[in-house]
C-alpha cells in the first residue's frame, strides 16, 4: 500500500512538471518562428517560418495530449514485467518522425540525450536503484525507466510526429524540448527521489555494497548525506504568527517524550534511527553531569566535523562520549541534557531544509550546531529568550542573506564577512555566549553600512524607474490627446505637421512636470483643439464669430506654450507666422465669402481602436475564434486570481524569479509599483535594478510558479515553529 501510494504520487509530480516545461517550450516557439521569420535572408525561408509557426500552434494540444499518454505508457509498463521491453525499450529505427531525414534527426536526438543523461548522471543512477526498489524489479536503466532522457525524447518526438513541419523546423522544436525540458530534469530527478526517500523507498547503491558491508548504523546516514538530499520536512505547513518561536524548555521536552515514543517511520530521525543518550534503568551508566557534559564538547570544538556537509550532531555527540569515557563503560546523559541535544539537532534540520535561504549561508550556519548547542546546555532560557544573542545572530545572518544568489556581484564580501564571525564563534571555546555578542555587535555594525547604502542606490534606482515611466506615459498620453483631438476631422496639413511635431513636445513636456490634472495641461489641450478647429473650413456666420473670439489670444498661448520645447526664439516666431498666414487664409474666406485659389492642403484622420478581449469575447463564439484569440482570453482568464495576489505583494517583500528556460535563479525585493505604467520594479540586495515586469506578467510568474514569494520571519523562530508543530501533530 506504502509503494503504491508512493508510485501513485511520483507519477503525478513527474507528470505535472514535465507538461508545464513542455507547455512552456511551445509557448516560446511562437516568439522563436517570429523572430527567425524577421530575420530570414529571402522570402522562401521566412514563408517557412511563419507556416511553422502556424502548424506547431494547431498541433500543441494534440501533440501535448499524445506526450502525456507515452509518460504513463512509461510508467504502467513499470507495472508489467512481461511488457517491459516490448513497450518501452527503444531501438534506432523508431526514433525517425521523417523518413528521408532520419540520420539528421537520430544524430540530433542522440546528442540531446547523451547531454542530459551527463547532466544529471548522479541523481538518474539514484532514481534507477529507487524505481528498482519501488516496483521490485532487479534493474531499471535507460531502456525502461519512463523518466529517462532517452524514452523522454523519444516520447516527445513520437508525439510531435503529426507536425507537420520542415526538417529545418523539426529540428528547431527538438533543441526547444532540449533547452525548456530536458535542461530542467536534474531538478526534476532531484524533487523525484526526495518524494521517494520522505515514503522510505532508501537509494541502494550497488557499486557501493562491498565498501560498506562492514560499516555501522551510522554508514547509512553517510550513504544519504552522499546523495546531497536534504532533510524533508515533516509537516510543511506553518503560519506567520510564529506562535511557537519562544516557549518554556519543559513544555518543549513533553512535546519531545511524544516524539521519542513514536514508531520510527512516524517519529523519523529520532524514533529510533539515531542514537539515546540517556539510559535510566543502567545503575553503571556513568551518567555526565550538565558541566562535565559542556567541557567535554568545548574540548572538541576544533573537530572538523563542523565542515563537513554530512555532519549530524547526534552521531557526533555520541562519537565523542565514546571517545570520553573508559573502555565498557556506557554512556549517558542527563534525560534534560538528551532532550536539548535532539531539539537543537531538529531545530538545525529545519534551518537546513529552510528553502527562504540560499545554500551557501545554511552551509555556514549550519557549522554553528556545536555552539549552539553549549549555549542551549548552558542557559535553558535560550528556547524561551527569543531576544537571545545567538538567536539574534541566526535571525540576523539570514536576514540580511535572503538575497544572496549567483548574479550578485557583492555576494563573496558578505558570506566571507558571515564565515569569520562563524570561525570566531566556534574557536570560542569557553566563552560561547559572549562569542556571540561580539559576533552580533560585529554584524548589526556591517548591516547599518550595508543597508544605509543599499537604500540610497534602491531609492535611486526607484526614482529613475519612476521617471522613466512617468516619461513613457507622458509619451503615450500626449499621443492620445493629439489622435483623440483629431480623429474624424480633416485639418490642415500645416496644422496637422505643428501639431505632431511641436505641439506633441509642448504635451509632453507638461505631463511630465504638472501631471493631467494641471490647468496648465488642460489650457494646452484646449489651445490644440481651438488651433484644430480654426484650421477647418467654416462658412457660416455664428463660425465667423466664433473664430475671431479664438484668434485673439490663440497666438500668444501658442507661443507661451512653444518656449517649453527645444525650439530656439526665431523657431519658434517662424513657426507662430506660418501658423498666423494659414489662419489668415482661412480669415479670407470668411471676409470674401469665397474659396480662396490657392487650395489648402488637407489631411483627414481615422483613429482605429483596438478590440478589447471581452469585446472579442462577446463578438465571438469560441469556436469562431483563432487559437491565438482564444489563448489570451484564457490567459486573462486564468491570471485574474493571480492578478489579486500580485497585487496583494507589498514593497519590501522578496521574491525568487526562476528563468523557465535555463533554470536561472534571481532573488530580488519589489522595490516600487509604478500605478501608472503597471509595472512593478524589483532591486537586488545591493539596490541596483535586477528586473522590471509589468502587472499582469508578474502574475503570470506567480501562477506559472516561475516566482515564488520568500518567508523573511526571523529564521529561529520561523523553524522553532515548524519543529513543535511536527511535535504536536505526532503527538496527536
Amino acid at each position: 500500500m506504502k509503494k503504491t501510494v508512493a508510485s501513485a504520487q511520483l507519477k503525478q509530480q513527474c507528470c505535472k512538471t514535465l507538461l508545464t516545461l513542455l507547455d512552456d517550450m511551445f509557448a516560446s516557439c511562437d516568439d522563436l518562428f517570429f523572430d527567425l521569420a524577421s530575420r530570414a535572408s529571402n522570402n522562401v525561408e521566412q514563408n517557412l517560418y511563419f507556416e511553422s509557426m502556424r502548424i506547431v500552434r494547431i498541433g500543441t494540444g494534440a501533440a501535448a495530449k499524445k506526450y502525456q499518454a507515452k509518460l504513463d505508457q512509461g510508467f504502467a509498463s513499470l507495472q508489467h514485467q512481461s511488457k517491459q521491453q516490448v513497450e518501452t525499450n527503444i531501438q534506432p529505427e523508431e526514433l525517425s518522425v521523417v523518413g528521408k531525414d532520419d540520420l539528421e534527426l537520430d544524430v540530433a536526438i542522440t546528442s540531446m540525450t547523451t547531454r542530459a543523461r551527463t547532466a544529471s548522471k548522479t541523481a538518474l543512477y539514484e532514481l534507477s536503484s529507487r524505481l528498482c526498489t519501488l516496483f521490485n524489479l532487479k534493474n531499471i536503466d535507460e531502456t525502461n525507466n519512463p523518466l529517462d532522457p532517452g524514452n523522454l525524447t523519444k516520447a516527445f518526438a513520437d508525439s510531435s510526429e503529426d507536425i507537420a513541419v520542415d526538417i529545418k523546423a523539426r529540428i528547431i522544436l527538438l533543441k526547444q524540448y532540449e533547452r525548456y525540458v530536458l535542461n530542467r530534469l536534474p531538478e526534476l530527478y532531484h524533487k523525484a527521489n526526495t518524494l521517494l526517500d520522505k515514503h522510505g523507498i532508501p537509494f541502494n547503491d550497488q557499486r557501493k555494497t562491498q565498501k560498506r558491508s562492514t560499516q555501522s548504523s551510522s554508514g547509512s546516514q553517510r550513504t544519504k548525506d552522499e546523495t546531497t538530499e536534504e532533510t524533508p520536512l515533516l509537516i510543511s505547513g506553518f503560519d506567520s504568527g510564529y506562535r511557537y518561536g519562544a516557549l518554556p524548555f519543559t513544555e518543549l521536552s513533553n512535546l519531545l517524550s511524544n516524539y521519542r515514543a513514536a514508531p520510527s517511520h512516524i517519529g523519523g530521525q529520532i524514533g529510533g534511527q539515531h542514537p539515546s543518550f540517556f539510559s535510566s534503568s543502567d545503575a553503571n551508566a556513568g551518567m555526565l553531569q550538565n558541566n562535565e557534559l559542556i567541557n567535554l564538547l568545548g574540548s572538541a570544538q576544533g573537530y572538523d566535523a563542523t565542515h563537513n556537509h554530512s555532519f549530524d550532531l547526534r552521531t557526533y555527540v555520541q562519537q565523542l562520549l565514546a571517545q570520553g569515557l573508559p573502555k565498557g563503560k556506557a554512556h549517558a546523559v542527563q534525560k534534560m541534557d538528551e532532550d536539548v541535544i535532539n531539539l537543537v539537532a531538529m531545530f538545525f534540520d529545519f534551518v537546513l531544509d529552510d528553502k527562504n535561504i540560499p545554500d551557501a549561508v545554511k552551509a555556514l550556519v549550519s557549522r554553528l550546531q556545536m555552539a549552539i548547542l553549549k549555549v542551549a546546555l548552558n542557559d535553558k532560557h535560550f528556547f524561551s529568550d527569543s531576544e537571545h544573542p545567538s538567536r539574534e545572530f541566526i535571525n540576523e545572518i539570514a536576514r540580511i542573506s535572503i538575497g544572496v544568489d549567483g548574479n550578485d556581484p557583492g555576494s563573496n564580501d558578505l558570506l566571507e564577512h558571515i564565515e569569520q564571525w562563524v570561525q570566531d564563534i566556534q574557536t570560542a571555546v569557553h566563552n560561547t555566549e559572549n562569542a556571540f555578542k561580539n559576533a552580533l555587535d560585529e554584524l548589526r555594525t556591517f548591516t547599518q553600512q550595508q543597508e544605509k547604502r543599499a537604500n540610497l542606490v534602491q531609492k535611486r534606482t526607484s526614482d529613475a524607474a519612476k521617471g522613466q515611466a512617468i516619461r513613457h506615459i507622458a509619451t503615450i498620453k500626449s499621443q492620445r490627446a493629439i489622435q483623440e483631438a483629431m480623429d474624424g476631422k480633416s485639418v490642415a496639413l500645416t496644422t496637422s505637421d505643428f501639431i505632431v511635431n511641436h505641439w506633441q513636445q509642448v504635451l509632453y513636456s507638461t505631463y511630465t512636470r504638472e501631471g493631467e490634472d494641471s490647468p496648465t495641461w488642460l489650457s494646452h489641450l484646449q489651445t490644440m483643439q481651438d488651433l484644430i478647429w480654426c484650421s477647418q473650413e467654416h462658412k457660416d456666420d455664428k463660425s465667423h464669430q466664433r473664430f475671431a473670439r479664438i484668434v485673439v489670444n490663440l497666438f500668444q498661448n501658442l507661443e507661451t506654450g512653444l518656449v517649453k520645447t527645444t525650439l530656439s526664439a526665431n523657431q519658434v516666431k517662424a513657426q507662430i507666422q506660418s501658423l498666423k498666414q494659414l489662419l489668415g487664409t482661412f480669415a479670407a474666406q470668411f471676409t470674401n465669402n469665397e474659396n480662396n485659389s490657392d487650395p489648402i492642403d488637407v489631411q483627414s484622420f481615422d483613429a482605429s481602436t483596438e478590440t478589447s478581449l471581452q469585446t472579442l469575447k462577446k463578438q465571438k463564439g469560441w469556436q469562431e475564434m483563432t487559437a491565438l484569440e482564444r489563448q489570451k482570453v484564457e490567459f486573462q482568464a486564468l491570471t485574474y486570481e493571480f492578478i489579486e495576489k500580485a497585487e496583494a505583494i507589498g514593497v519590501g517583500s522578496w521574491l525568487e524569479f526562476k528563468e523557465p528556460a535555463s533554470g536561472t535563479i534571481i532573488r530580488c525585493k519589489l522595490a516600487a509599483k509604478l500605478e501608472g505604467s503597471d509595472t512593478y520594479v524589483f532591486v537586488n540586495r545591493l539596490g541596483f535594478k535586477a528586473t522590471e515586469k509589468p502587472r499582469k506578467e508578474f502574475a503570470y510568474d506567480l501562477q506559472r510558479k516561475r516566482a515564488r514569494l520568500l518567508k523573511t520571519g526571523p529564521l529561529f523562530e520561523r523553524s522553532l515553529h515548524k519543529m513543535v508543530s511536527s511535535l504536536k501533530a505526532i503527538g496527536r
